[in-house]
């Protein structure tokens, strides 16, 4: 039984199969947009981040090497943007009436993509389902109108509420090659955020879980010529 699942192991990951996509030595220019939300993570001690900013949209660009036909590395930069929740600006009363905070997420990662596709056994099979894992850098901050103003940090004013943190994010999706160097893609990938700093922003601010998920394009292009 051992011998048997070394060799459907070997057959699996390690060789290669004519019945599937394979972007070997192909660079990959990606864009994509859909939705971010705050997941999990306490912003007081009576509110979760989530209680507090909504859902909103995001873009991202992607730039992928895939060095074989199973396994790519990808360098993503992304823009996320949450506002504050309007019953939460009542809440927090007048000094909130006529700005627009929102939480911004700025991040560049690099990630490792496991593909599926080519242990398809089809010979026109044009769907290659992939797991991404990786981690990366997050340029947060709140935002008091639009983009540009910071709000203060909550346990030390005179610092803006912002910081830049590690994060690390994992997910999946499916691509779909309408034309052969063409690909449409769905995507889900969950981001962990390393945010707690008890001095700036409380004890009770923690660390920050974010789920984004979206679709998109990819293009790619051959590095090497036959």
């Amino acid at each position: 039984m051992k011998k048997l699942i070394v060799i459907l192991a070997v057959l699996a990951f390690g060789g290669t199969t004519a019945y599937a996509l394979d972007m070997s030595n192909h660079v990959g220019f990606g864009a994509w947009a859909g939705g971010n939300m705050s997941l999990n993570g306490s912003y007081s001690a009576d509110d979760n981040l989530s209680d507090v900013v909504g859902l909103f949209a995001f873009p991202a660009v992607e730039l992928k090497y895939v060095v074989m036909d199973k396994a790519a590395v990808a360098v993503n930069f992304g823009y996320g943007y949450m506002p504050m929740k309007d019953e939460k600006k009542e809440e927090m009363g007048d000094r909130f009436k006529d700005i627009t905070p929102a939480l911004n997420l700025p991040y560049v990662t690099l990630n490792g993509t496991f593909n599926f596709g080519p242990m398809m056994k089809a010979e026109d099979n044009k769907l290659n389902p992939f797991l991404t894992a990786g981690a990366g850098m997050y340029m947060w901050y709140f935002s008091a109108n639009e983009r540009t103003e910071k709000l203060a940090a909550p346990a030390d004013p005179s610092e803006e509420f912002k910081a830049t943190n590690l994060g690390i994010n994992f997910g999946g999706g499916v691509e779909y090659f309408a034309m052969e160097q063409l690909a449409v893609f769905g995507r889900v990938n969950y981001h962990m955020v390393m945010m707690k700093d008890e001095d700036k922003f409380g004890a009770d601010f923690g660390n920050q879980g974010f789920l984004m998920f979206g679709a998109g394009v990819t293009y790619y292009i051959p590095t090497k010529t036959e």
